[in-house]
């Protein structure tokens, strides 16, 4: 019987590739049976055996978060690394700037893009899709 790869297989974190790797990552999360823990929508119950595993799940989750991206990305976890919902929500403020001139930035270069001319169409739509990312995350 083969054993499931526990060990994701994506970029890790870097100051550079924030939409493609939160997707990713999410995905991983949603795999690992952790996301809903991650996103919230999972609170910790009050007290008894299923506080204690909800905690575990928690816990597994933080170091998955944790393991995922480069060491100069872990500073955005100081006090916080055993809670995976406080540690997606500091990536997400670090690497996503929900501001005006960042929004600005963002559809000037998707306004900008062409093909280049030994790019194929596909390298091109995935150009554009990425740009878009970057936008609908704005």
């Amino acid at each position: 019987m083969a054993t499931e790869d526990r060990t994701p297989k994506f970029a890790l974190l870097s100051s550079t590739n924030y939409p493609q790797w939160s997707g990713e990552m999410k995905a991983w999360l949603m795999k690992m049976g952790y996301w809903q823990i991650v996103n919230g929508k999972e609170s910790k119950p009050a007290e008894g055996s299923g506080a204690i595993t909800w905690q575990l799940k928690a816990e597994k989750a933080a170091g998955e978060i944790y393991l995922a991206v480069e060491n100069d990305q872990r500073v955005h976890f100081k006090n916080c690394e055993e809670d995976p919902i406080t540690m997606w929500q500091n990536l997400e403020k670090a690497h996503l700037h929900k501001r005006p001139g960042a929004r600005f930035n963002a559809y000037d270069e998707f306004f900008s893009i062409r093909k280049e001319e030994n790019e194929s169409l596909t390298n091109l739509a995935m150009r554009i899709e990425k740009s878009m990312i970057q936008i609908h995350n704005l």
